[in-house]
């Protein structure tokens, strides 16, 4: 199977009933990739092909590699049948997690399980040609070091801050340079599918594929790091907006009571004063009439480098001002909350990032602020819960992006 660029493949092929058999082992392998090990009569009913057909193509793909037997199902009478799932070697998914400063990747296999260590790199991104050939150096050497052959890698899910437009492939923000878009000169440099996004949607949509097991279809993701993302699900689908900026939450101006400015240049956004930067500015003053205090211990112990974790880090062992801090942080979040609240009406509202980590030093405020600010009938089937993939949440982004995508691009352009 050739899942990188089918067209190489279908050129090779002879008439119709080739092409469609390979487009039909597609669907295959998107279903077992999706749902897990499954039967061949599920696999006949959720993708749409006869079972004789079915049975025939697994037997081909068993034949390749890409698929093994993994027992048997349950019985619904008569003879247990056979289970098929994905080879974990079938192929791999590199995943690529970018923020402000930093950047991590991971290979995973076809259960979505890391299948090489992540690694990690700083990097501050900018729109400078030498920051991209540091990350593609970055990337390249991570490829190399995995052993796995370059085809088994089937496509690269990049998650990442800014103003994205992930059908055009464009970031607006960040590694803006040349006439080409990012995703031109990503897919140029690797030969490979790449899938690019913002990194809230990225990180809402692995919340929603990956974390904790629930039936809801209405889901708002809130991130909170240096800054805050929004990721919005509604019926099922993540919601890109016309233009594919939707979800630009944290610089609506909420509070123009407050002069404080904002890093896009106005006053009174949440990200001005809810946002891991805000944290820190607020922190940075807090150790200013207390030098003894756990935070300034903290900050001295780790080389005078202030951040967001290390004010969530000293809330959790005692220190009275970063939990007031985060208290503030909190209940600002909140009556920006009960905005979306009102507006979208989710029914499950994630709230995740560093900042996140928190807990109720965080989800408390978050809470009052909800009761305060939002219709209590429009809040009532709201529930608000913390992120359950950790650290590891943007990578998962990435890969929840490829597994979005990968399998219905190639399918539009069979079909």
């Amino acid at each position: 199977m050739h899942l990188i660029n089918p067209q190489t493949v279908i050129e090779k092929m002879e008439g119709v009933v080739e092409i469609k058999s390979y487009l039909n082992k597609i669907k295959i392998i998107k279903n077992l990739y999706l749902k897990g090990a499954n039967t061949a009569s599920e696999i006949c009913t959720e993708v749409g092909i006869s079972l004789p057909t079915v049975n025939s193509l697994l037997g081909d793909l068993m034949n390749s590699g890409e698929v093994i037997k993994h027992g048997r199902a349950e019985s619904q009478g008569g003879r247990k049948p056979d289970l098929y799932r994905l080879a974990e070697n079938a192929f791999y998914v590199l995943s690529v997690d970018l923020s402000r400063f930093n950047v991590n990747m991971a290979l995973y296999s076809c259960s979505h399980t890391v299948a090489f260590p992540k690694e990690s790199h700083k990097i501050t991104l900018n729109n400078e040609k030498e920051t991209f050939d540091t990350l593609c150096e970055y990337i390249e050497g991570y490829l190399v070091k995995t052993g796995i052959p370059s085809e088994k890698v089937i496509a690269i899910g990049i998650s990442m801050p800014g103003l994205i437009d992930s059908v055009g492939g464009v970031n607006y923000t960040y590694l803006k340079f040349g006439k080409k878009t990012l995703l031109e000169n990503l897919e140029s440099r690797f030969e490979k599918k790449i899938f690019l996004e913002n990194d809230a949607r990225a990180m809402t949509l692995a919340e929603y594929k990956f974390g904790s097991e629930h039936s809801y279809k209405n889901v708002l993701g809130i991130f909170i790091g240096w800054g805050i993302g929004l990721g919005i699900i509604i019926d099922g689908k993540i919601y890109q907006g016309a233009s594919g900026f939707a979800g630009e939450f944290a610089h609506s101006p909420i509070f123009e009571s407050r002069e404080i400015t904002c890093t896009c240049g106005k006053k009174g956004c949440l990200e001005a004063v809810a946002s891991g930067t805000a944290i820190v500015r607020m922190a940075g003053d807090a150790i200013k009439l207390d030098q003894e205090s756990i935070l300034a211990r903290m900050v001295r112990d780790h080389q005078g480098e202030l951040e967001p974790g290390l004010v969530v880090e000293a809330a959790l062992a005692g220190d009275q001002r970063a939990i007031t801090i985060l208290s503030e942080a909190g209940l600002d979040l909140g009556r920006g909350i009960s905005i979306l609240i009102q507006l979208l009406n989710p029914e499950l509202i994630i709230i995740g990032g560093s900042v996140a980590e928190a807990n109720q030093y965080l989800i408390t405020p978050i809470q009052q602020a909800l009761n305060i600010y939002s219709m209590a009938k429009s809040r009532e089937r709201s529930q608000l819960a913390l992120y359950q993939l950790g650290e590891d949440v943007g990578l998962m982004g990435g890969v929840a992006v490829v597994t979005e995508k990968l399998f219905k691009d190639v399918i539009n352009r069979l079909g």
